[in-house]
């Protein structure tokens, strides 16, 4: 199929249906998230949605009113798929002294209990060494020959979900510098899985983390992202250069900010 022929419907039923999944795992991934397992009814079933694009899991909040929220899988096979999520208990974050609206609630429910999905569409879309930025307003398939991707915590998702699809085609050239930011190196996300797509994919990708707590043999960069760690690791943007950013609010007020001042177009900054 030509890629001026391929398009997303974000008004389809494929986006618009919702639908029921069973949680069938909960397993800790550190002290305060978990990688969660949900089973379609069918077997042969897959979310089967283009990468960087995300669910919503409806749920009860404290209050016992149904709440949404986003989140992207990092695996699927037939049947079932994956997803990281990390969990906002109350009295623990600041920000957050009643907790998360849907978190606790998802840290409690029963194993093979049910709850209802539905699957959305990002702010970007990428098919076969192809992009559209913000496919909701916009239609245009643009390639780019180097994505840079800054994330913090949970916001890894996303990107890894781009990375990964990136490496294994084998017909996509594209460049990929990842920084990733963290508390400390237990709240990293998918190391293993990230370093050995680095590992396999030297020429196409690479991946910098940043840790705002470290121990004294941690080689890796210390405290916030700055402009001087981008541009040590970034290299210089040019036309076909994009931008992506995933991670807590005030991080990302600060990245969209770098991005403009390393030298980016303000079209070509995409928060996923």
């Amino acid at each position: 199929m030509d890629q001026k022929d391929f398009i997303i419907d974000t008004q389809s039923e494929f986006f618009t249906k919702k639908f029921q999944v069973s949680l069938t795992k909960r397993e800790p991934i550190n002290h305060d998230s978990y990688m969660f397992r949900f089973d379609f009814k069918n077997h042969q079933e897959r979310l089967g949605m283009q990468a960087v694009q995300h669910i919503k899991i409806y749920g009860l909040n404290m209050k016992g009113e149904i709440v949404d929220r986003a989140y992207t899988h990092v695996f699927e096979e037939d049947g079932y798929f994956l997803i990281p999520i990390k969990i906002y208990r109350p009295n623990v974050h600041p920000q957050f002294p009643n907790g998360g609206e849907l978190t606790p609630w998802l840290e409690n429910l029963e194993l093979h209990s049910d709850l209802t999905i539905k699957r959305c569409v990002g702010k970007l879309l990428y098919h076969n060494n192809q992009f559209i930025v913000r496919p909701k307003l916009n239609k245009t398939w643009q390639q780019f020959s180097t994505v840079l991707l800054i994330c913090g915590g949970s916001g890894i998702t996303p990107a890894y979900q781009l990375i990964r699809t990136i490496c294994d085609n084998p017909n996509d050239n594209t460049k990929m510098v990842l920084l990733y930011a963290n508390k400390t190196e237990q709240d990293i996300w998918l190391l293993k899985e990230l370093n050995e797509l680095s590992d396999k994919h030297k020429e196409q990708f690479t991946v910098h983390y940043t840790l705002d707590k470290s121990e004294e043999n941690w080689k890796g960069h210390k405290g916030f992202v700055t402009l001087e760690m981008m541009t040590s690791i970034f290299p210089q943007p040019t036309e076909t250069t994009i931008g992506v950013l995933c991670g807590p609010k005030p991080m990302n007020k600060l990245v969209l900010s770098l991005y403009e001042q390393f030298g980016l177009k303000k079209e070509n900054i995409v928060k996923f």
